[in-house]
C-alpha cells in the first residue's frame, strides 16, 4: 500500500470538502492505521538492514521487548533469513559490539519464537556460540552465555534470567 503511494491517496482524498461523515471517519481511521503499519515496518527495516549490513549495535530495538513480541514472526521470511545471516555473523565478525549483539538477538529469538529453540538448534548454532564463551571480550562472553543458557533451557524456563 505505501508502495502504491496510498497514504498520499488518503491525505488527498481527505483535504477534499466532504459532506459524509463516515466518510471522514474512514479516512482518519484507514490514515491512522497506515501510520501505525509504517512505524512497524520501519522498525524491523531498520533492524533488518543493520543485520544484513552486518554491523551491529547495541540500537534501541536490540533490547526492546516490545519490538521483539511485535516483529517475531518477521524472522520467518525468506527460510528465517535474518537469523541465518546472525549466525553467519558469528562466524565471520571480528568485532566484539557485533558478536555480542548477535549472540543477544539470537537469545531474544530463543525467548520470543514459539519454536525458537527448535529452530536455533536445527541451524546448528550452539556450535557457534559455544566458541564464542571463552571470547576475549566480557561483553561476548556474558551474550553468549546467555544465548547457550536460553538455548538449554527454553523460553519457558529461561525467562528469569538476567538481561
Amino acid at each position: 500500500m505505501v508502495d502504491l503511494q496510498l497514504p498520499q491517496v488518503v491525505q488527498s482524498l481527505k483535504a477534499q470538502a466532504w459532506s459524509d461523515e463516515d466518510l471522514l471517519e474512514a479516512l482518519n481511521s484507514l490514515e491512522e492505521g497506515l501510520k501505525d503499519n509504517i512505524k512497524k515496518l520501519s522498525s524491523f527495516d531498520k533492524y533488518k538492514q543493520e543485520v544484513l549490513l552486518g554491523n551491529l549495535d547495541w540500537s534501541p530495538m536490540h533490547k526492546d521487548p516490545l519490538f521483539w513480541r511485535e516483529n517475531i514472526t518477521n524472522f520467518e521470511d525468506h527460510d528465517f533469513q535474518i537469523l541465518r545471516v546472525l549466525l553467519t555473523i558469528l562466524d565471520s565478525s571480528n568485532d566484539p559490539r557485533t558478536l555480542a549483539v548477535a549472540c543477544f538477538d539470537i537469545s531474544q529469538f530463543i525467548q520470543c519464537h514459539p519454536a525458537g529453540r527448535i529452530i536455533v538448534t536445527d541451524l546448528k548454532a550452539k556450535e557457534r556460540v559455544m566458541k564464542l564463551m571463552n571470547h576475549e571480550s566480557a561483553e561476548v562472553t556474558k551474550n553468549a552465555l546467555l544465548c547457550i543458557q536460553r538455548l538449554f533451557l527454553g523460553a519457558k524456563y529461561a525467562s528469569f534470567l538476567q538481561v
